[in-house]
């Protein structure tokens, strides 16, 4: 995507801890936990971005870092051409009114002490919204009667612990709308909720999107779901991305070994596929200090020699579609930054 038409601009965004060695012998040394290592991406208004991987590849983390709850060790995120850092230290809740992230467990989001109408009166009061305290108890039930929580006058009045886990991730997503963010960015949304109401949560983030014209980044370890919100999808693996590119060009053309091991190893709708499943052998290398290869090459059913000397840059295939892999053959070698 052209950095002009870009709402969302994540620029080298890295966060690395720092792991002591030998702590309790004389000359200690230091290593790194690489848990988000040198991310570039790009995200338009109305758009919605996957970000797909293992368990602990550093999606989490990433989208943290996107909604500063994290900061990077290096690296910026702009909006509209403005850094989130700058935004922070300027006007700390104009930024939290601009950007706003919704959590994988429900229930650990709200404190179980107050009923839904503090949960969502505390914002309005905290950014001045609403005339006074009925104007905004207005504006809460207009929004949960949108987002179909009904009768929204009784679901005011209860506690966290009376309500579902689907209505409960319903109404952390309206609060986070209350704002009117930007930028949203969803972490497993629906991963812990029943399949029955998965649908119906992925379909009030689409129309939000829509409504709003607001950039999200749906992150994900369901690739068929991932593939079915998003217009783009990165693939990430230990902290880095492998490869990115329309949602349909990823899932069906996948470039990179590691998503086509992913891939084939999603369960198919098509009744008829009688591919086989890509092994991926052994456990996923520590994040301390890895390379100097390329990460994913211990696992690798491509790998050659080569691989394990320097991380790939990316190569680039038609439609704005990369992978970071040596192995591929053919196409246009590019510096996808």
């Amino acid at each position: 995507m052209n950095d002009e038409q870009s709402y969302i601009q994540i620029r080298g965004v890295t966060k690395w801890y720092p792991r002591i060695k030998n702590s309790m012998l004389p000359g200690k040394t230091k290593s790194w936990i690489k848990a988000v290592d040198d991310v570039y991406l790009d995200l338009g208004r109305g758009e919605v971005l996957g970000i797909i991987g293992e368990s602990g590849c550093g999606k989490s983390t990433l989208g943290r870092m996107l909604t500063r709850l994290e900061e990077p060790t290096r690296g910026d995120v702009l909006i509209d051409g403005t850094s989130t850092e700058a935004m922070i230290k300027s006007d700390f809740r104009a930024f939290r009114r601009k950007v706003q992230i919704v959590f994988q467990n429900p229930f650990d989001t709200f404190t179980p002490r107050d009923t839904i109408e503090k949960v969502l009166m505390r914002p309005l009061r905290i950014h001045k919204i609403g005339a006074d305290d009925a104007k905004r108890r207005e504006i809460c039930i207009q929004r949960l009667e949108a987002g179909g929580l009904l009768p929204a006058e009784d679901i005011l009045q209860r506690y966290p612990h009376e309500l579902s886990g689907g209505q409960l991730q319903r109404i952390s997503i309206i609060r986070s709308m209350l704002l009117d963010p930007s930028f949203i960015v969803a972490d497993e949304p629906v991963s812990m909720l029943d399949v029955s109401v998965r649908a119906e949560i992925i379909r009030m983030l689409q129309t939000l999107v829509q409504e709003h014209n607001a950039a999200l980044a749906f992150i994900s370890h369901d690739i068929a779901l991932t593939r079915y919100i998003s217009d783009h999808i990165a693939v990430m693996y230990l902290g880095r991305i492998v490869e990115y590119g329309a949602a349909d060009d990823v899932i069906k053309s996948p470039m990179h070994p590691y998503t086509q091991a992913l891939i084939s190893n999603c369960a198919s709708v098509d009744p008829d596929d009688k591919s086989e499943p890509i092994a991926i052998e052994g456990e996923p290398p520590t994040p301390i200090d890895p390379g100097p290869g390329c990460y994913f090459a211990p696992r690798c059913h491509m790998a050659r020699p080569e691989c394990f000397e320097k991380y790939p840059q990316y190569q680039h295939a038609d439609n704005d579609h990369y992978a970071a892999c040596l192995a591929l053959q053919g196409g246009e070698w590019k510096n996808w930054k």
